[in-house]
């Protein structure tokens, strides 16, 4: 293959552009090209209508004459494209006229330093052209080098670092609370996580000589808290201690798990810095709090269980109406009855009743019952059911898609906001009475002027403070519509009976028949029921 090229001939007295046809499917001579080429070499005179004439229907080489005169001998010449992006130069090739000289790899060279390609000349390229010249052809002699992507580092983790596993449903139904495996207990000698330190990548450069940089890696360090050994390569770390391994915000700590049989008169209440393992039941009026995880493998009666992490109460809790959990994990437990529970991530159990859950994620009731009868179930979540209600009306409130943390404390400051008008509408006309007869010349008495004063900077201060609680409300206002769950719903597996409340981002509906098979979901300004 062979593009199609030209070349300036001379006689004595004349001078010919001598046209080659292009073989073998290479490109035709190219007109615009042929035309400047002649013009650069002084025949601006050519007629272009003529030669284009000529060109397009050229089948062998044919001298055509442009000038009663002898032309100035030309060497072999190119010109340089250089890319957009200055990776690449590329040089097209034009031969020398009668009496020009040929190109030698320094003139090649040299020209192209002069064209400000510097870098990644390709002699390669150059000596294949020169070995077999192909003019009006594109040859690409010099290419810049892409930067090499290097590695981020990465850390490889032990143990289990996801908090939200949920328990296992056994074949017959039920829950197993005694595999929740989401606490994970370690012994010492144990290897917690690995490190792959990151790999830099290597710069490259384009053709006009500019460095290239090559993308930032990641770079990771371990972290870590107490009872962990560093290995001396630091790319390691085991446990020193039998206990439980978590990962908060990338830093990996061990805490040790402090057991007892039971919480009673035997032990009175347990306050640990750390994770705790009731191996029976935490008896009436005790109380458990753990800056960790609490795992309870028998029964909670009336008493408070506090932990900074989950919560699970294998057999179940009666609370009395007065028992009460708060985590700022989740909560699992085999039922909760007449229970208080406030809870940062889920709530899930096979039966929840006359209970007040209040919860960031999902309350899922699952296993052989799966039901909820009584109480109130407040989350900005989704709300999973066998059954919801009872046959015999029991009052039943579930509210999902809205933060209940959110509108309680939007509640509290509303009713703020309203003792501060209150009495700020109290003060005003004994402030307007006082001042008028202040502006009309009365003297008042130093009691009163002392009075007046006072009055005067509580009047002062409740505006400050009521201002500020008008915009803490309406930035609390905000954030409920930020946090407001679209995706939020009601979803009852068997029936919903009558007498159940169900509120959807302060939508709600009470419901007048059973409802079977469904899943509630907020549709505007309504509340209807959709297929599960």
């Amino acid at each position: 293959m062979r593009n199609g090229y030209f070349k300036l001939v001379f006689t004595e007295n004349e001078s010919y552009v001598s046209l080659f046809p292009h073989e073998d499917g290479g490109d035709p001579i190219q007109i615009d090209e042929l035309r400047d080429y002649l013009v650069s070499k002084g025949f601006p005179g050519v007629d272009i209508v003529e030669l284009k004439k000529i060109v397009d229907n050229l089948t062998k080489q044919q001298n055509l004459k442009i000038a009663s005169k002898k032309g100035i001998a030309c060497p072999e010449s190119f010109r340089v494209i250089i890319s957009s992006d200055r990776m690449s130069a590329v040089c097209r090739f034009f031969p020398p006229s009668t009496g020009g000289a040929e190109l030698t790899p320094a003139d090649i060279k040299s020209t192209l330093k002069l064209q400000g390609v510097t870098m990644g000349v390709d002699d390669n390229a150059i000596n294949a052209y020169l070995a077999d010249r192909h003019y009006c052809t594109d040859y690409e002699l010099a290419k810049g080098l892409e930067p090499t992507s290097g590695k981020d580092a990465s850390i490889e983790y032990f143990f289990n670092t996801n908090p939200n596993l949920k328990p296992k449903l056994n074949e017959d139904g039920s829950v197993d609370f005694f595999s929740l495996s989401a606490i994970s207990l370690v012994k010492a000698g144990d290897k917690l996580a690995h490190l792959t330190r990151e790999e830099p990548g290597e710069a490259g450069y384009n053709v006009t000589g500019d460095k290239l940089p090559p993308r930032e890696v990641k770079k990771l360090t371990l972290k870590f808290g107490r009872n962990i050994e560093l290995s001396e390569d630091e790319l390691t770390i085991t446990s020193l201690v039998n206990g439980h391994a978590s990962l908060v915000e990338g830093k990996v700590f061990v805490s040790d798990v402090y057991q007892v049989s039971d919480v009673d008169t035997s032990t009175g209440n347990i306050e640990y810095n750390g994770n705790v393992c009731v191996l029976g039941n935490v008896k009436t009026g005790f109380s458990v709090k753990a800056q960790g995880d609490v795992e309870v493998r028998g029964v909670v009666e009336n008493a408070v269980v506090e932990a900074t992490g989950n919560v699970s109460i294998a057999r179940g809790m009666n609370g009395m109406s007065k028992g009460t959990i708060n985590a700022g994990g989740n909560v699992v437990a085999k039922f909760l009855e007449n229970a208080n529970v406030n809870a940062g991530g889920y709530v899930h159990a096979e039966a929840i009743l006359h209970s007040n859950i209040i919860c960031k994620g999902d309350v899922t009731v699952t296993g052989k019952k799966g039901f909820i009868t009584g109480g109130v179930i407040r989350t900005p979540s989704t709300v999973s059911a066998k059954t919801i209600g009872s046959t015999m009306g029991v009052d039943t409130e579930i509210e999902v898609g809205t933060d209940p943390r959110l509108t309680l404390k939007m509640n509290s400051l509303n009713n703020e906001i309203a003792t501060l008008k209150k009495r700020i509408e109290q003060s005003e006309p004994v402030l307007v009475t006082i001042t008028g007869r202040v502006k009309a010349g009365e003297q008042l008495r130093p009691e009163q002027t002392i009075y007046f004063k006072q009055l005067s900077q509580q009047y002062k201060e409740m505006k400050e403070e009521l201002n500020r609680k008008l915009n803490e409300a309406n930035d609390l206002m905000e954030a409920m519509d930020g946090e407001t769950d679209k995706e939020s719903c009601v979803k009852v597996e068997n029936y919903a009976y009558p007498g159940t409340k169900i509120t959807i981002s302060e939508t709600s509906i009470v419901l007048s028949k059973p409802v079977q098979h469904g899943r509630f979901v907020r549709d505007g300004a309504d509340i209807r029921v959709k297929g599960l």
